[in-house]
């Protein structure tokens, strides 16, 4: 599309038009698209890095990752929702460039800048230089990537891991070459210490492997030792304690409430937000007509890529390689998709979206390869431009809507009112949580820390007490449920002032006069 278009302005300018052609010929240049699309990407990730406070799961990885090691890995164990790679990843980067939220963000965005990077590789490998530039445009400006960009925990570095997992596995069984098998098996290894979802990526890869085992046959040799290098180099995680601590675990099989039960739309959901259908909120439950948008602009192209695989089979001409990377693409997209979603389903595992989420580069280059079989130079650039806008309009979710608890206001909200000899304490569990020690950010508490242990003393010896409360996600259930831990407060004190920020309340109690 590009080069037609381009072609066309060459032709159409005159032989003295030498400053037009001069233009043209720069940018029909291999790099300045990939490189524009490229810097677009860490643009949008670096954008209102530190608009938001510090999140609760934000909160856990910076924790953790200072802990001295074996406690750090104790509470993995405990914790066993991720595996420690990412941690102690972020551990060193802490050691390098220092503590803060800023930095914790800053690593995530790299990884996801350098997966658009890498999703262009992998999409150029198949496919046509226009087709690999729009992949890496729709992950550029991908809604959910740039949320997991911006977020401290494993999520983008997983997302690049499989990229690059991905690339050297099908360079190993396309061209026989050990180094592409062997990087491929290290880069496995990495994948599985960042996230226990890569069993489903590896799973697929085998699958695409198994497909065209006549035509790419792979040494046996290659397989049994890959394998064999993957399980034994996981044992030590598995033989540390995460097995019983989830298993033991009454949240692994909680499956069945509303928000993290799998239903028959899932899957619909879980595309539609491929499809930046969050406008109103990352949290948010979409709005019906996101789903309608959403459907016409990405998955009409979508079906178009599809439309263009079975052509073949009915006498259609399609180069080998097109055809095997809308193959290797579609398996790396449904397959994990459909495995998640059906684990979910059957053990009553929780499910969230993020679980799915580095599907998304994989269903952008079938959407990317949707766009290309336009013929028309016009509709598909206007596809594009439609797009483009579309997914600006969801991105106003990511940059201008909270969604994290704003410890930030709160905290010099209270360091601002406070006075010599004021007393605090905080809800739930009478103990200061990990975002509020952040934020602190070596600043001294501005009031002396009442505990649940020593409750009745401090209420008797303090005038003034500050009540910091807070609810993740602003969840009003979690607001009712501070009513108890709040009766021994009211007994000789008074509210006399609130002030409520997203998630998190601070109010001022003075004692009762007798």
């Amino acid at each position: 599309m590009t080069e037609a278009v381009l072609n066309h302005i060459e032709k159409a300018s005159p032989p003295s038009s030498v400053g037009i052609s001069s233009a043209a010929d720069w940018w029909k240049a291999a790099w300045v698209a990939p490189a524009a699309v490229f810097l677009l990407g860490l643009v949008l990730r670096l954008a209102y890095i530190s608009h938001e406070s510090v999140g609760f799961d934000e909160a856990f990885s910076m924790t953790v990752s200072r802990l001295p090691l074996h406690e750090m890995f104790r509470q993995l164990v405990a914790d066993f929702v991720h595996p420690p790679l990412h941690y102690l990843v972020l551990r060193g980067w802490f050691r390098l460039f220092g503590f803060g939220v800023f930095q914790a963000r800053l690593l995530s965005a790299l990884f996801s800048t350098l997966a658009v990077v890498l999703l262009y590789f992998f999409a150029r490998y198949f496919f046509d230089r226009r087709t690999a530039v729009l992949s890496a445009l729709l992950l550029a400006v991908s809604q959910v990537a740039i949320m997991f960009a911006q977020e401290p925990r494993p999520y983008a570095p997983f997302h690049l891991l499989v990229l690059g997992c991905s690339y050297l596995f099908v360079r190993a069984v396309r061209e026989k070459r050990a180094l592409y098998w062997w990087g491929f098996v290290s880069s496995s290894v990495l994948m599985l210490y960042t996230d226990y979802f890569s069993v489903f990526v590896i799973a697929a890869l085998l699958f695409c492997a198994a497909i065209y085992r006549k035509r790419y046959p792979l040494p046996r040799s290659w397989v049994i030792a890959g394998i064999a290098i993957m399980v034994v180099s996981y044992l030590p995680w598995l033989a540390s304690g995460i097995v019983h601590a989830a298993t033991s675990s009454t949240k692994t099989f909680a499956g069945n409430a509303e928000f993290s039960a799998v239903h028959w739309y899932t899957f619909l959901t879980a595309v539609n937000t491929f499809n930046n259908g969050k406008p109103t909120g990352l949290r948010e439950t979409s709005p019906w007509w996101t789903f309608v948008v959403g459907g016409l602009l990405f998955s009409v192209a979508l079906a178009l890529c599809l439309k263009r695989l079975l052509a073949t089979k009915s006498g259609g001409s399609l180069k080998r390689l097109d055809r095997e990377g809308i193959v290797f693409a579609g398996m790396l997209w449904l397959l994990p998709v459909i495995g998640i979603i059906g684990v979910g389903y059957i053990l009553h595992i929780p499910y969230n979206f993020r679980y799915v989420s580095f599907c998304a580069a994989p269903y952008y280059i079938l959407v990317a390869c949707g766009i290309s079989e336009i013929r028309s130079a016009v509709w598909s650039w206007a596809l594009v431009a439609l797009i483009l806008a579309y997914s600006a309009n969801s991105l106003r979710a990511n940059y201008f809507m909270q969604w994290k608890e704003n410890w930030r206001d709160a905290f010099a909200y209270v360091e601002r009112n406070s006075k010599t000899g004021d007393c605090g304490l905080f809800h739930p569990y009478f103990k200061a949580p990990e975002q509020w020690t952040i934020t602190q950010a070596g600043h001294p508490l501005p009031f002396r820390l009442i505990s649940q242990d020593n409750l009745a003393q401090g209420l008797s010896e303090c005038d003034r007490i500050w009540e910091v409360s807070w609810a993740l996600h602003n969840n009003p259930a979690w607001w009712a449920s501070y009513k108890a831990e709040r009766a021994p407060l009211e007994v000789d004190h008074a509210k006399t002032e609130e002030t409520r920020f997203f998630g998190v309340r601070a109010a001022l109690y003075t004692r009762k006069p007798k």
